[in-house]
């Protein structure tokens, strides 16, 4: 079906939605900040293994230094690398350490019950190790420099890999401040986007300023890597990056990060091909899974049985987008917010703002608790990275789609510029089901919804967004419809989505423009 008015002759009814919502969010249990999750099912992913026979086990101490248990490690992965083993063993223990660096041909094994715990910042300080950035924005971008590169990083490696069901610890709230607000974000009376944006801001931890936070495992155009039965922990930024790699297997993690602590992405992937990720739980900050193709293309990615809790998107491409993504499949995964609290943005938010192409994406059997929009798709024109044309966001089949406890309609959305239409085409939403959290609200719903933001950074709340130089100060209207929104979409059939609005509802199930 077009993007036209017929849509509310024939949208499924509330009628027809969830008449048997579960309440998987809320046997999650979180602190008294909100910030951590106390009760993940660790069982569920961390599997029993065993190291393979021969490995070589380091002299580290949990009384030696991070440098010295760093050397040690370090030392060892060079042995193994050369032929004299393929396995370095951590046994049971915590390890204070800098950055250990992976080689070819080499398994890290982290045992159960070890744990490798990276430097706080007060102990690098202490130790004369501090970076700062000139600029506050090259905090994104990668490098080579102590920590920053992660952690744990391998670079033009091959046949790696992180196993043994232990912990690695990225010691992240310690490079952040406190935040303005320490409580929990509980859904407001009245439900209004700008004061929940800024409520939500309250509670972010930002990093310190002019200091760098490191990545917590890094692997740079590597080959043939795996990650699984590790626990990655309090990342400082983003948890597991796979930049320029191809052939990579991540299964049986689990990212458990303080969900307060700013640009704590769980799983980034960048210019990558042929890449994994499936039966693994992350809680975290900011995006869960994110694909960000900034220097090169990614391709053939497969999501499969992920449970994912963000206060921001779960599953993102985005918004980082200057070359093109294509071959992606998410599916029979659950998105959640704990404990019947408020947070993020979308479960599912596909992106192109910097000229990237974005094209064949299913994603498919998706179960959300408690995520504020279901799905965004957002054609853009922000383009950063040297890119001068607006790319293209086409071929998207989202379906089997059941969202409890919302609080935002879905969006897709295109954008003009010189007087050029950029529409996403052939969308298809199929089986969409969704109910809104029965709040109160109190909206704020402009005769015209701006497309300022339409050139600047894509996510639900600033579909409808004016930037005045602080959040506080900017404007985040509510948006004129409770079910899906339609700003310049293109070719997208949506008779196969439906919404439970609040009681209080008074807009009407979709608005469309031009």
């Amino acid at each position: 079906m077009k993007a036209d008015s017929a849509i509310l002759k024939t949208a499924i009814t509330p009628e027809n939605i969830m008449k048997n919502e579960t309440s998987f969010a809320l046997k999650f249990n979180t602190d008294e900040t909100g910030s951590l999750i106390t009760n993940i099912p660790y069982d569920d992913y961390i599997l029993p293994c065993k190291a393979t026979g021969g490995a070589l086990a380091p002299d580290i101490s949990p009384e030696y230094s991070a440098e010295k248990n760093s050397a040690a490690i370090n030392g060892a992965i060079n042995t193994a690398s050369a032929g004299k083993g393929n396995t370095v063993l951590i046994p049971r223990g915590e390890y204070k350490i800098t950055e250990i660096e992976l080689k070819s041909n080499v398994t890290l094994f982290i045992s159960s019950g070890a744990k490798l715990t990276a430097q706080t910042f007060e102990e690098r300080e202490k130790s004369g190790r501090r970076e700062t950035l000139e600029k506050p924005e090259a905090m994104f971008a990668p490098s080579r420099d102590h920590l920053h590169g992660g952690v744990i990083f391998a670079e033009n490696a091959e046949n790696i890999r992180i196993t043994g069901g232990g912990i690695i610890c990225g010691s992240g709230a310690s490079y952040t401040d406190p935040a303005k607000n320490e409580t929990p974000l509980y859904p407001l009376e009245k439900f209004n986007t700008h004061k929940r944006v800024i409520e939500a801001r309250n509670r972010i931890r930002f990093g310190k300023s002019g200091v760098k936070r490191s990545y917590l495992v890094r692997f740079k155009n590597c080959k043939n890597a795996a990650v699984d039965n590790v626990t990655l922990n309090e990342s400082a930024f983003w948890t597991l990056v796979v930049d320029g790699c191809e052939n990579v297997d991540i299964h049986n993690i689990v990212i458990d990060n303080n969900m307060h602590v700013a640009n704590a992405d769980g799983i980034d992937i960048l210019f990558s091909k042929n890449i994994t990720v499936k039966d693994c739980f992350i809680a975290t900050a900011d995006d869960g899974i994110c694909l960000k193709p900034v220097d090169g293309e990614i391709e053939n990615i497969f999501v499969g049985n992920c449970v994912v809790s963000s206060f921001a998107n779960c599953f993102k491409i985005g918004t980082e987008t200057a070359f093109d993504a294509k071959h992606i499949t998410v599916k029979n995964c659950k998105f959640f917010i704990p404990r019947g609290m408020t947070y993020g943005y979308s479960g599912i938010a596909v992106e192109s703002a910097d000229g990237s192409n974005v094209s064949d994406v299913e994603i498919d059997g998706i179960e959300m608790f408690g995520i504020s929009s279901p799905i965004l798709i957002w054609l853009g024109k922000r383009l950063r990275y040297g890119n001068t044309k607006i790319g293209s966001v086409r071929d998207i089949r989202i379906k089997n789609i059941t969202a409890v406890d919302t609080e935002l309609p879905s969006a897709v959305t295109g954008c003009k510029d010189g007087g050029k239409t950029y529409r996403p085409e052939n969308i298809i939403l199929e089986n969409i089901r969704a109910s809104y959290r029965d709040t109160n609200e109190e909206l704020d719903i402009p005769a015209e919804a701006p497309e300022w933001s339409a050139a600047d950074y894509p996510d639900i709340v600033r579909v409808s967004h004016i930037y005045k130089g602080s959040h506080e100060e900017s404007d985040y209207y509510d948006l004129p419809c409770y079910g899906l929104f339609l700003r310049y979409a293109g070719d997208i059939e949506y008779s196969g989505y439906g919404c439970k609005p609040r009681r209080c509802n008074k807009r009407p199930f979709v608005f469309i423009k031009d």
